[in-house]
C-alpha cells in the first residue's frame, strides 16, 4: 500500500462485519496499560469505519474517553483481522439498546490480515438459548442503528 492510499477494510471483512460477529476490543487505560472486552454489536458502515455498541457503564467507555486509540481483533471462519484506529462518540445513547450504550464510530487507520498460508482458522460464535430468540429482534434493531441512515443522495 503507498502511504498516500486510505487504509480500507477489504470488501469480505466488510461484509462479515454487517452485525453479531464477537471481535477482542482492546483500549488503553488512565496508566497506559491495555485492556480487552468482548463486543458483538459492531458493524462496518464502510471500508473505512467501524461502528459499535459501548456499554457507558463500562471500563471500555470509560477508557475510549479519555484515549480514543483502540486495537481490534476480528476471528471468523477464515478470517482473521488485527484492526486499529481512532474512536469518538458519535451518540452519546443509543435509542435501540436495552441497557446504556454509546455509538462510538472507529476511524480504521490499520488493517492487518493475521491469517496463515496453510492455517485454517474457526472463529467464534454466539448464539442465544432456547426460549430467548426474541434477543434476535434486539440485535437487529442495534445493528441497524449502528449502521446509520441510508445514503440521500
Amino acid at each position: 500500500m503507498s502511504g498516500n492510499a486510505p487504509v480500507e477494510m477489504s470488501p469480505k471483512l466488510v461484509q462479515f462485519l454487517l452485525g453479531g460477529q464477537p471481535l477482542v476490543v482492546a483500549t488503553v487505560d488512565e496508566e497506559c496499560a491495555p485492556t480487552t472486552s468482548l463486543m458483538t454489536w459492531a458493524v462496518a458502515r464502510n471500508p473505512r469505519t467501524l461502528t459499535l455498541a459501548v456499554d457507558t457503564r463500562g471500563r471500555a467507555m470509560r477508557n475510549l474517553r479519555a484515549n480514543g486509540n483502540v486495537a481490534i481483533e476480528v476471528l471468523g471462519d477464515d478470517l482473521c483481522y488485527g484492526l486499529r484506529g481512532i474512536a469518538v462518540v458519535e451518540k452519546e445513547t443509543m435509542a435501540s439498546a436495552p441497557v446504556p450504550c454509546a455509538l462510538v464510530a472507529l476511524r480504521v487507520e490499520d488493517v492487518r490480515d493475521h491469517g496463515a498460508a496453510g492455517v485454517r482458522f474457526v472463529g467464534p460464535s454466539y448464539s442465544f438459548h432456547e426460549g430467548k430468540e426474541h434477543r434476535r429482534g434486539v440485535e437487529d434493531a442495534v445493528f441497524a442503528e449502528l449502521k446509520g441512515p441510508a445514503p440521500t443522495i
